[in-house]
């Protein structure tokens, strides 16, 4: 395939080219305009010789005597003379003719006499070809004289103006002026104007190729800028592109800016993209891990316990207690499958139900529950007036605070109190690090040990634990509160832990609108 142009060259072919076109169009103009001028003071001297030459043959001028002489004899009376014969060879170089005029005088259309004179006073006479082209500018018909126009009269006469006439007496005289004058000077002008509108060309060259190297030069840098990015791999690994385009590049004209800013904000956008691809990969890395590793626990221990009952010695009990124990571990093994699973859907941010749900009645069935399973423990439960409603899916809302309420319960010893209210977010509470009106506060708290500060950074990450000595039962599998943050997030609002002598989570949710139900418990304490 044949390689573009540059833009630089273009550029400099359409200013060339325009200079080029301007300087014809000018010096065209300017030649014809100077010729046209000559031409007609040409032609002006032509028909004032045209007029003495006419003047001359019809016996009006120089060497014609017309009229009486005087008697010599005293008192006598004068006799008339015949009119003398006009000297129609004055007419060659007649005064007031300039030098290489041509007359001819023809009578009856024959040529009678004619020639020039040259500026060194040598007469010429005129060739039978020069004399059959000035016969045919004579005057035809009842014309008396004929507009001047250009002859070509050869030979080393060259271009001449010629113009006739017809005298009273009948007479044709032909004038002509030569055009060497003319011809000179338009020709100096024609070769001033074409040296001078190619030394435009050539600077309109030189000036566009400077002008379009300095103003094409950050267009240049933001190329090797481009060029410099696709070089670095963006396959693997941590990719920081550090490559931009300067400050100086941008400023420099509108387009190379435009084209500056948009390659930096792409550039920004790619970093940013691949940043949040590697950060992607290390928890898709680290979450295969860390499933690999909770799933390997059961595995072994149901392969072992499979093992053990497949000795020949062992009792039908011990192979019955097995199968328990295989029982339990599979069970576990479900759960911790169906939390991953749970979270995949939500990683895949599908379209969330968009039922009405209201929050006292999820909250007043999510604590009566935890009540049966955990009756070693006080449960208070503590509403609004007015009916929370809150746009989304009721099972997911539930399990979130099935995930808070359970954590509370594992995590805490025996006797714990653990606290649930529901309130309305007012603008300016502190409790809640970016409150917005309109939105309903759920807490969940206890009077347990409490979160210590490294386990509170990072509760909400996938298998994240808390400190066993929290746990009674060696913990869970660590995406609870993983599943519970994604769920809030998924409905648009944020869950959060806050300080406290326990454990407390706040999630705050965007509420729907006030209640239909203001006969509801405004405060329920449980006891176990």
């Amino acid at each position: 395939m044949r390689r573009p142009r540059s833009l630089r060259l273009q550029v400099v072919l359409i200013a060339s080219a325009l200079v080029a076109a301007v300087s014809i169009v000018v010096g065209v103009v300017a030649v014809l305009s100077l010729h046209d001028y000559m031409l007609s003071q040409v032609d002006a001297r032509l028909n004032g010789a045209a007029a003495r030459g006419a003047d001359i043959a019809g016996g009006r001028g120089p060497g014609s005597t017309p009229g009486t002489t005087p008697s010599t004899s005293p008192g006598s009376t004068p006799a008339p003379t015949p009119p003398v014969r006009p000297n129609r060879n004055d007419v060659v170089g007649a005064p007031g003719q300039s030098a290489g005029t041509i007359t001819a005088i023809f009578r009856d259309g024959t040529f009678e006499l004619g020639g020039w004179i040259a500026s060194d006073g040598v007469r010429h006479d005129l060739t039978a070809a020069q004399k059959k082209l000035l016969a045919a500018r004579l005057p035809r018909g009842s014309a008396d004289r004929t507009a001047p126009v250009t002859v070509d009269l050869g030979g080393a006469l060259g271009d001449y103006r010629v113009a006739g006439r017809t005298t009273p007496s009948g007479v044709g005289v032909v004038t002509a002026l030569p055009l060497d004058s003319v011809t000179a000077v338009t020709g100096r002008l024609t070769l001033v104007v074409a040296l001078v509108g190619l030394a435009c060309i050539v600077l309109a060259i030189a000036a566009a190729a400077l002008a379009m190297g300095r103003a094409l030069r950050p267009l240049r840098r933001v190329a090797h800028t481009a060029a410099a990015v696709t070089s670095v791999p963006l396959d693997r690994g941590e990719v920081r592109l550090a490559q931009r385009v300067e400050a100086r590049d941008i400023a420099s004209t509108a387009e190379v800016g435009q084209v500056g800013t948009a390659l930096n904000d792409m550039l920004d956008h790619v970093e940013n993209a691949l940043a949040q691809r590697e950060a992607s990969e290390s928890t898709m890395r680290r979450f295969v891990a860390d499933a690999s590793h909770e799933l390997r626990t059961p595995l072994a221990t149901i392969r072992a316990y499979a093992q053990l009952s497949d000795r020949p010695e062992a009792e039908e009990s011990e192979i019955r207690g097995n199968a328990a124990l295989i029982d339990v571990e599979g069970v576990r093994m479900g759960a911790l499958i169906d939390q991953l699973l749970l979270l995949a859907r939500l990683d895949a941010l599908p379209a969330l139900a968009q039922d009405e749900v209201d929050l006292r009645l999820l909250l007043a069935e999510a604590v009566l529950a935890a009540r049966l399973a955990g009756p070693d423990h006080t449960w208070i439960l503590e509403l609004g007036e007015d009916a929370a409603l809150v746009r989304g899916d009721a099972g997911d809302l539930r399990r979130v605070v099935d995930n808070l309420l359970g954590n509370a319960r594992v995590h805490t010893p025996e006797g714990t109190t653990v606290r649930v209210r529901l309130d309305e977010v007012r603008t300016g509470d502190a409790a809640v690090p970016a409150p917005v009106e309109g939105s309903v506060r759920i807490t969940v708290s206890d009077d347990g040990p409490g979160l210590p500060e490294a386990v509170r950074e990072t509760v909400f990450e996938r298998f994240a634990r808390g400190e066993t000595s929290r746990s009674r039962e060696g913990g869970g599998t660590g995406l609870g509160m993983a599943i519970a943050r994604a769920v809030v997030e998924a409905h648009g609002g944020t869950i959060t832990t806050a300080p406290g002598p326990g454990a407390t989570f706040v999630v705050t949710l965007p509420i729907e609108g006030p209640g239909t139900d203001p006969d509801a418990a405004r405060r329920i304490t449980l006891e176990g």
